[in-house]
């Protein structure tokens, strides 16, 4: 019994089991695309079940958690796949992508800040969840730059996709807006990569568009949420 209390404590214990919630949810989702099902909902809740039941912390838990955080890096990298893929169109529609992009971006952090104010938020918390409508692995350089909470902007971050991903194409549908590149660029800038799930699903173009707009949200958002948040608190 204590050598296998040992080994639960081990790192490489912890990305084992969350990689083998991960993939068959991940699998199920992609069947299914239930929004209760998303692997950002129901793998977190199953691997905080089975870390709870196991009597396992969340800082035990984290010391493997940090090794799957390390890959964030490479993973904001790849995001410049996407956009590279579509500089044709994005050459096309520079000016109005442009604008849409960091009229969201703007709206989003803006949004968020001030609200969260004018409901008596604490900074701290502000600080952690300025950055919601990025794409997780920016959020949390953003954060971490303005020295907020990072599991409080993963669960925000979390949280926005999700919602993106629900309802995201019936808003643009209820908006009239008919262009495939502004569908794909709205549901990517306000929604990142939860909308892009569901923007994929739509079609090809959607999809990409929806992926180029991640990276460009990200880009600047990181240079707009640290004044947004200095001016508003």
């Amino acid at each position: 019994m204590t050598l296998i209390k040992e080994m639960l404590k081990e790192p490489v214990f912890q990305v084992a089991l969350t990689l083998a919630v991960f993939v068959p949810v991940n699998r199920l989702y992609r069947k299914v695309h239930f929004f209760l099902f998303n692997p950002l909902i129901l793998a977190s809740v199953i691997v905080m079940l089975v870390i709870h039941f196991a009597g396992i912390n969340y800082d035990t838990y984290n010391q493997g958690g940090r090794i799957i955080t390390f890959f964030l890096g490479p993973a904001t990298v790849a995001l410049g796949v996407p956009l590279y893929k579509q500089i044709p169109v994005i050459r096309e529609n520079f000016r109005p992508i442009m604008l849409g992009v960091f009229t969201g971006a703007v709206t989003a952090a803006f949004s968020t800040v001030y609200l969260a104010k004018l409901l008596g938020v604490s900074k701290y918390v502000i600080t952690s969840i300025a950055a919601k409508s990025t794409t997780m692995p920016i959020a949390i350089g953003i954060t971490e730059k303005l020295h907020g909470n990072t599991s409080v902007i993963v669960f925000a971050v979390a949280v926005t996709g999700i919602f993106g991903g629900a309802v995201g194409a019936e808003v643009m549908k209820l908006a009239r807006v008919k262009s495939r590149v502004a569908t794909g660029i709205g549901i990517g800038t306000a929604s990142h990569a939860g909308g892009t799930s569901r923007a994929v699903q739509i079609g090809e173009v959607e999809g990409s568009m929806s992926g180029a707009a991640i990276v460009l949200t990200g880009i600047v958002t990181a240079i707009i949420a640290p004044f947004i948040v200095k001016l508003l608190i």
